[in-house]
């Protein structure tokens, strides 16, 4: 059988991502572009990609736009922070908080990463629901940090009583919110009631509230926390351009809450420069409201097909307020992707302790998520 050089990229990513039961550095470069698949027009290696959760439509046009517009010879003397005050401004100004209120990195996962080094030690525990983001697990488990993880509820919500319950003797809770990978989301009022409890019985413990997705919440299903984090310096929220935004390739995340609180996780460990074009493309996005609401739209509109068409063929689907579902296809993740693979569809990683039952599936374009539910029908039948 002949096997062309998509055929055999194919291959060769199933094998990387079979052996793989996380994301990793390997699994991300299986599908890093050359120039040569460039100028074929071929992404990915030809692989439908529905097992991570940037924006299936990239930047938006204005950004775009920005991006060219500021592609010069200025770039050359690239050591100056170009944009990069602009935006820590514009994102000051849009939220009403003072400067020194916003720490931009290069992605969210530096400040991950400084937040339980900051707070977490062999003592002090990282306490954390499970499935949920997992990179402050990793980074805790990394330095030997004592690690508390906790089951969802039946709903597949994280349950703040519960989070509440265990932080004696923690140095940071996590809540990711709206949570990924399950999609599910908490208003405002229960994650107050979360934060003050434990403010009163516990008040020199972090709060980690994560709100990396909030921009696909659907209207009135939360609020940012950052009231929260400006009321008391033991709480902070972090945030993605990698999702909503679009820029995953160009790597800006930052965090929101008191300036000492955000020196501590800098100093614990470095969040990286951000790069000038990476700047003016944050800072376009950010004021791009039109688009951001027009993403919101369409990605909605995605989500409420996609899982339809799961609840249609009997499988359970959590509410979801993400870019991505977590259905319970009473079967292992692992075999599912499998199968979807070889249609050249992949979709997410393993999720313990869930790994056994449930997928989450990230939502591509609407063309995107045509071809793969016609390859879910065909695996599932």
């Amino acid at each position: 059988m002949k096997t062309s050089r998509r055929g055999f990229g194919a291959l060769a990513i199933g094998a990387a991502v079979g052996a793989l039961s996380s994301a990793s550095v390997f699994e991300r470069r299986a599908f890093a572009q050359t120039r040569a698949n460039h100028a074929e027009g071929v992404y990915d290696n030809g692989i439908i990609q529905l097992n991570q959760n940037e924006s299936a439509r990239g930047p938006g046009p204005k950004t775009l736009e920005a991006i060219h517009d500021h592609t010069s010879r200025r770039v050359g003397r690239g050591y100056a922070p170009d944009h990069v005050g602009e935006l820590e401004q514009s994102l000051a100004d849009h939220y009403g908080i003072a400067r020194q209120n916003v720490a931009l990195a290069t992605g969210s996962t530096p400040l991950l990463e400084g937040a339980v080094r900051a707070f977490c030690d062999a003592e002090k525990a990282l306490v954390t629901p499970m499935p949920s983001y997992s990179t402050s697990l990793a980074a805790a488990r990394r330095i030997g940090a004592r690690t508390v993880e906790l089951p969802l509820n039946r709903n597949l919500g994280i349950d703040l009583d519960q989070l509440a319950d265990n932080a004696r003797g923690a140095g940071m809770l996590y809540l990711c919110n709206p949570n990924n990978p399950t999609g599910t989301v908490h208003g405002p009022e229960a994650v107050a009631a979360f934060v003050n409890r434990v403010r009163g019985e516990n008040p020199e413990v972090f709060i980690h509230i994560d709100e990396a997705y909030i921009y696909y919440a659907q209207p009135g299903a939360m609020a940012t926390a950052l009231p929260l984090a400006m009321e008391n310096e033991k709480v902070f929220i972090t945030r993605s351009f990698s999702k909503a935004h679009g820029l995953a390739g160009l790597r800006i995340g930052y965090a929101m809450g008191q300036p000492q609180t955000l020196r501590r996780i800098r100093e614990a460990w470095g969040l990286g420069d951000v790069n000038m074009l990476g700047a003016i493309a944050a800072l376009t996005a950010h004021e791009d409201q039109e688009h951001m609401a027009w993403e919101a739209r369409e990605n909605d509109e995605i989500r409420a097909e996609v899982s339809g068409f799961f609840r249609s063929l009997g499988y359970e689907v959590a509410d979801s307020h993400t870019n991505h579902i977590f259905v319970n296809l009473r079967m292992p993740a692992a075999q599912f992707r499998s199968a979807c693979l070889e249609h050249n569809v992949l979709v997410g990683r393993d999720f313990p302790p869930l790994e056994q039952s449930h997928c989450r599936i990230s939502l591509g374009s609407r063309e995107e998520m045509a071809v793969a539910m016609d390859v879910f029908k065909r695996v599932l039948a």
